[in-house]
């Protein structure tokens, strides 16, 4: 099967209403661990995937200077309307419209972080390391990257879609219900990747649908103990591992959250 696995970012109801489905579940709290993070490590900063800056803009707000990398335009789009009503944030954020596998900023940077399973839409491991090998070029000597996946949970991939439950959240301009649901998932054990179709509906308050919108994405998934070895193979050493953004030990099923250093 031949899919694009970066389809929900293109643009529509995907992309519009990201921040509503993002950020809960195994990622409660992730944006305060970045901060943290950011306190500990300085800057300046380079986040992969930056999406709508739900991330990047908080860091701007305490005083760091950030650079956010994302290959869809649409999602930038996004981030730099947010930015527009926070000037003051102007001098210290740069948005580039850019592919994590191959970069160039002529810009070095104490920590780099790649959020909410961002690096898993890279779907072949020859790609993961192009990623990381080029994160690893932008970092000052002895910086730092904070790396973010799902633990695979074989019992959901390989399981019946009919049993995930469709996610529901409220749109902020209309207050309209708007849902997600999976509606078809195939998942190849020999590449280690998931395809997943997803729709998303709009409901007035009668539960008549108003707008419908198909889209799709593919993400790669990785075991604990290949990521360890794709950091060692790009010249990193692990520094902590956890399995939610509470620094709870690493656990089937849920975050694989790194932090490594540069060698």
């Amino acid at each position: 099967m031949k899919t694009d696995p970066n389809a929900y970012y293109a643009g529509g109801l995907g992309v519009e209403l990201y921040d509503l489905f993002t950020g809960g579940g195994l990622l409660s709290g992730d944006v305060e661990f970045y901060l943290e993070s950011a306190r500990r490590f300085g800057g300046p900063i380079l986040e992969l995937g930056t999406g709508t800056g739900r991330v990047l803009i908080p860091l701007a707000r305490e005083g760091h200077e950030v650079v956010g990398l994302d290959l869809s335009r649409p999602m930038l789009n996004l981030a730099a309307a947010k930015l527009r009503e926070h000037p003051e944030l102007t001098n210290r954020v740069r948005l580039v419209e850019g592919d994590m596998t191959r970069f160039s900023l002529e810009q070095r940077f104490a920590l780099a972080l790649v959020p909410a399973r961002s690096f898993q839409h890279v779907v072949t491991p020859e790609g993961q390391r192009m990623a990381l090998s080029c994160i690893r070029q932008h970092l000052i000597p002895g910086g730092h990257l904070i790396l973010d996946l799902f633990d695979p949970n074989f019992e959901l991939f390989f399981g019946d879609i009919n049993e995930v439950s469709p996610r529901e959240a409220r749109h902020p301009g209309s207050g309209h219900v708007v849902r997600r649901t999976v509606v078809a998932r195939h998942a190849d054990a020999f590449r280690q990747t998931v395809h997943e179709a997803l729709r998303f509906e709009e409901l007035d308050t009668g539960g008549n649908v108003l707008a419908c919108e198909e889209t799709s994405w593919s993400l790669r998934w990785n075991t604990r103990q290949e990521t360890a070895y794709l950091l060692e193979l790009t010249g990193y050493e692990v520094v902590d591992q956890y399995s939610d953004f509470n620094r709870s030990p690493p656990d089937y099923g849920r975050e694989q959250l790194w932090v490594a250093r540069a060698r």
